[in-house]
């Protein structure tokens, strides 16, 4: 497992957006002994009042006697950034990461609890900077080699089309079967409307996922968008009800009639247009 232990709110609000919105998250820890490119773990994230935040994790990068780049769980982020929100009662303080296995101690950078500022490493290692996640494949050089096809690439590599792709990249993603590359398409800033509105459409899409999608008030508060995860049998009952709420009063008449639709969808819909 890994843990950071954040002195300060504002140190996790800077992780939030400069890393972990990106799909990953630098771990500053000398030891990635045993560790490869999707390596299972622990992630955890604790609070600066000792709330403890955790999730599974995969290892992207691993960055030898600087650290080790993990993958973010968009459930992680959406709690972390929830609770990055609160204010700092403390101005000092550093984060404090640590990798803990069974049967040893647990191993931090210096060793003391206490972090080398990115500025005292002289050439940082090629891959994660310090505040960054991954090589974005936008920041190759022309000399370099191009990006593979989706096919061909590795989980990193995926992840990076997930999040910066084009509509392409992003589908291809949405169809790789590798189902836990999806939610980093919704993170992708080039998403639209349009995007959304296929995607909860998609009757291939796992639950989990249409789920994200109606957690995003600016998106599930658009009608074509609740009307599509209304309609889709694979989101969660719960939600599919829920967003009726959003669905005009032609669309909550459609969904009555019962065609195509779930019969706890059609039932909540007709309750909807009587009342």
């Amino acid at each position: 497992m890994f843990r950071i232990a954040y002195a300060r709110y504002s140190e996790l609000r800077e992780d939030v957006s400069q890393q972990m919105a990106r799909g990953g998250l630098l771990v500053k820890v000398h030891d990635a002994s045993g560790l490869t490119l999707d390596t299972p773990v622990q992630l955890e994230l604790v609070l600066p009042d000792g709330t403890p935040l955790q999730g599974r994790a995969l290892v992207l990068q691993v960055l030898a006697g600087y650290g080790v780049a993990v993958s973010v769980a968009p459930e992680l982020v959406d709690r972390a950034r929830r609770a990055a929100e609160q204010r700092d009662t403390s101005t000092s303080g550093t984060a404090r990461h640590e990798r803990i296995d069974p049967d040893r101690p647990p191993h931090n950078l210096e060793g003391s609890g206490e972090f080398r500022s990115p500025r005292a490493v002289s050439t940082p290692p090629l891959g994660l900077r310090p505040n960054d996640d991954l090589p974005s494949p936008r920041s190759r050089t022309p000399n370099s080699t191009p990006p593979p096809p989706i096919d061909g690439a590795s989980r990193a590599e995926k992840i990076q089309k997930a999040l910066h792709g084009n509509r392409d990249e992003r589908n291809a993603i949405l169809r790789d079967r590798d189902r836990t590359l999806h939610p980093f398409v919704l993170k992708n800033p080039q998403l639209n409307a349009d995007d959304v509105i296929a995607i909860a459409k998609n009757t291939q899409m796992m639950p989990d996922l249409l789920k994200l999608i109606g957690e995003r008030k600016d998106w599930v508060q658009r009608p074509a968008i609740a009307l599509a995860l209304a309609r889709n049998p694979k989101t969660p009952p719960d939600l599919a009800v829920r967003v009726l709420e959003f669905v005009p009063v032609d669309g909550l008449r459609q969904l009555a009639r019962g065609t195509g639709v779930l019969p706890h969808v059609a039932q909540a819909a007709r309750k909807r247009v009587i009342g």
